[in-house]
């Protein structure tokens, strides 16, 4: 199987197992990523770590699947690819933990814009490679990019093909920290456990505004937030986290 999926306790960690092709993403490989997530989704599992075997993270799309294809046959298969990883990707409401080492290239970066939280190795390197195969972006780089690193510099990575460091990622904000390469499994685990102890439905809802935080004006934000605020406070999380304020001790999230 080109994806290798473990679950330990409230975490699903989900490894991009294609280390020969670098973790291209083909149709197998696609299909089983969109399948886990919607089975972490119904499980009970409260956060998803997303890896890479081999080498490097992810080269990007297989070119070899898209062979002798063109005009509208790229279009329908990018619909099918990208398009639907960055859709699953953005539209799940589990938090997301993605670590990144070696190369993140094309629609790999998709995954690490994606996440909620992003740790890089110390070996990191991402770039878009777009331009230089002769194609424009896909999997909503235009639209992230420019969101985490600035106009600028999502200029220079998708025209130019600039390759970014780790600690250069960590200073645009395009990752959240770096760490050694041999740290970085244990890292994502750590970042894994303290997101799904947190109380998911004021995760889920959170997500939800952040996603279009820059989509909607300041009046229908705070209805909004008034909104869920509200209903937030009809769940059992809500009341431990008030439970545990009174008794000033760490509240004990069951994720209801």
């Amino acid at each position: 199987m080109p994806l290798t999926v473990e679950r330990s306790g409230d975490v699903t960690t989900l490894t991009l197992d294609r280390p020969e092709a670098y973790n291209a993403l083909d149709p197998e490989l696609r299909d089983a990523v969109l399948d886990a997530l919607a089975t972490a989704e119904n499980d009970g599992t409260r956060c998803v770590v997303i890896r890479g075997a081999g080498p490097g993270f992810c080269a990007g799309m297989d070119l070899n699947s898209l062979t002798g294809q063109r005009g509208v046959e790229i279009t329908e298969r990018m619909r099918n690819s990208a398009a639907r990883v960055a859709e699953r990707l953005l539209g799940t409401p589990l938090p997301l933990v993605v670590a990144v080492h070696g190369a993140c290239a094309g629609v790999g970066l998709t995954f690490a814009l994606a996440a909620d939280h992003c740790i890089a190795a110390d070996s990191a390197r991402f770039l878009t490679a777009f331009i230089s195969r002769s194609l424009v972006p896909d999997g909503a780089t235009t639209h992230l990019l420019p969101r985490l690193v600035g106009l600028g510099r999502a200029k220079r990575m998708l025209l130019f093909g600039e390759a970014v460091t780790a600690h250069e990622a960590l200073e645009t904000g395009l990752v959240g920290e770096v760490v050694p390469e041999d740290q970085l499994a244990d890292v994502a685990a750590e970042r894994a456990a303290q997101l799904a102890a947190l109380p998911t439905q004021a995760v889920t809802l959170t997500k939800s505004l952040l996603a279009r935080s820059f989509d909607i004006d300041l009046a229908t934000v705070l209805f909004e937030e008034r909104a869920l605020q509200g209903l937030i406070s009809t769940t059992a999380d809500y009341d431990e986290g008030r439970a545990a304020f009174r008794e000033k001790r760490p509240p004990r999230f069951q994720g209801r």
